[in-house]
């Protein structure tokens, strides 16, 4: 089973698209594809077209914040909702609701990981990749991102850090919150997606891999929700956190 998980705030003029190239994707080539759409307490008539999509879809699934909690909480209720009913060789793919990552990304996502990763990232950085209108800041963030974390803080198998468009085996998410618990995410904003893939990393044995794709931000209806300054801050601090506190905890321990 595939479970695609669609964190969602204020998305009603891009989720009607979105929802209907997943199922177009279902129908041709992932047939045991589901997916959970998390409501993050948005203000606008979200819910109500997930509701009304989910009623003639029994794949499809609307799980409800009661206010807006951010990223992080939207991205950890999709989790735990996708893990309560999958298996250990069922996989979770992440994906944006702003309708900017294409739906038919997700089986080669798949195939990667048939072929032996268990986390796999759509990545902007691998040859073949494309972006399309995404504004400046935006750009710069992922481009400084990559090389500084490819240079300072690299994680095999990646060079997008920040790309939350990914497909996680379930049984390494699995041994993430029994190692972490509620410490598997900590990280409130949009750097958590970075917080993800270090927690993952930190578990030892974990195989990364990226197939490219092309990022539409050109079909974004509404303005980025992510405010770019503040997360560089957090994630160049979740990089210091993980790398520097890692190493003392291993000092510690006589390591």
């Amino acid at each position: 089973m595939i479970t695609v998980v669609l964190p969602a705030y204020n998305e009603e003029e891009a989720l009607p698209p979105l929802l209907a190239e997943i199922e177009r994707v279902r129908d041709a080539d992932l047939p045991d594809l589901r997916a959970i759409v998390v409501d993050d307490g948005s203000t606008d008539a979200t819910p109500y077209i997930v509701r009304a999509w989910t009623e003639e879809r029994p794949w499809g699934r609307l799980v409800q914040h009661g206010q807006n909690r951010g990223l992080s909480q939207a991205i950890q209720t999709g989790f735990e909702a996708a893990l309560a009913d999958s298996e250990a060789e069922d996989a979770i793919v992440t994906m944006d609701a702003d309708n900017t990552q294409p739906p038919a990304t997700i089986p080669a996502l798949i195939a990667r990981l048939e072929e032996g990763a268990d986390v796999v990232v759509a990545s902007r950085f691998r040859p073949g990749a494309r972006v399309y209108g995404v504004p400046a800041m935006r750009r710069l963030y992922s481009q400084v991102m990559s090389v500084l974390f490819g240079v300072a803080f690299p994680i095999r198998g990646v060079r997008d850090y920040s790309c939350g468009f990914r497909a996680y085996r379930v049984s390494v998410l699995q041994r993430a919150y029994d190692q972490y618990g509620v410490g598997f995410i900590t990280e409130q904003g949009f750097s958590c997606m970075v917080e993800i893939l270090f927690q993952l990393n930190g578990l030892g044995g974990v195989t990364f891999g990226e197939v490219p794709f092309v990022l539409h931000y050109d079909q974004k209806p509404t303005a980025t929700k992510m405010r770019v300054g503040k997360t560089i801050g957090d994630t160049l601090r979740v990089a210091l956190r993980h790398r520097f506190g890692q190493a003392g905890g291993r000092r510690r321990a006589g390591v």
